[in-house]
């Protein structure tokens, strides 16, 4: 099962983004993210500014499935 920590990474890494620019991106520390993507932070406040940072929909970031 592939959690939203690797959904993240995954988009980052299709966007070319480097965990210190989507951070900035976001309005986050870079070390926020890397707790993110390593899966230790579970709950973030900037869930709607990742998804739009990472032109995803926030549905298959959360879920990984389509509505």
């Amino acid at each position: 099962m592939e959690l939203i920590s690797q959904r993240i990474k995954q988009k980052r890494l299709e966007n070319n983004f480097s965990q210190a620019q989507l951070a900035k991106k976001v309005g986050m520390r870079q070390q926020s993210l890397q707790a993110i993507e390593s899966g230790k932070t579970k709950r973030h406040r900037l869930f709607f500014e990742l998804a739009e940072a990472l032109q995803c929909d926030p549905h298959w970031l959360l879920y990984g499935d389509k509505q």
